[in-house]
């Protein structure tokens, strides 16, 4: 078998592992950043949360203490979807992940088949190469027997 011909597909299997990599850093970027923006939305609840203790110590109105309130109530919901889309986000990166390993196995699989037809053509050119040697061998000894 002549030398490995399937090189534009092990090229399509780099490019396609290449972009499933791509795909999973953004992935995973876009965790981090959902992440973050959970942990400031958490850091503003719990400003907002002390700042009512506080004022309520010194003492607050009833208006006020109802904006506190809403506000804590808001922050909550905003909390909550952040959560929901920060597990979609993490399964997101788990889709990535495994894509990335599959395009990374299969074109590890090509380059062993590359790997065993460059050999197998090797072998094969081998053997021809003894088979002549052998031949021009059986020639000189006949030619000098004469």
């Amino acid at each position: 078998m002549p030398p490995f011909a399937l090189e534009a597909v092990l090229q399509y299997r780099k490019r396609q592992e290449d972009i499933a990599h791509y795909r999973y850093i953004d992935a995973c970027r876009t965790h981090a950043a959902v992440s973050a923006k959970l942990d400031r939305e958490k850091a503003v609840q719990e400003e907002v949360i002390l700042e009512r203790d506080n004022r309520q110590r010194d003492g607050l109105e009833i208006k006020q203490l109802l904006f506190y309130e809403e506000r804590i109530v808001f922050l909550d919901k905003t909390i909550a979807a952040i959560t929901r889309t920060l597990a979609d986000k993490a399964q997101l990166v788990s889709r990535e992940q495994q894509n990335l390993q599959q395009k990374n196995r299969e074109r590890q699989i090509m380059e062993k088949l590359k790997q065993q037809q460059n050999s197998s053509w090797q072998n094969h050119l081998n053997k021809q190469e003894r088979k002549m040697l052998d031949e021009i061998a059986v020639i000189r000894r006949g030619s000098d027997k004469r």
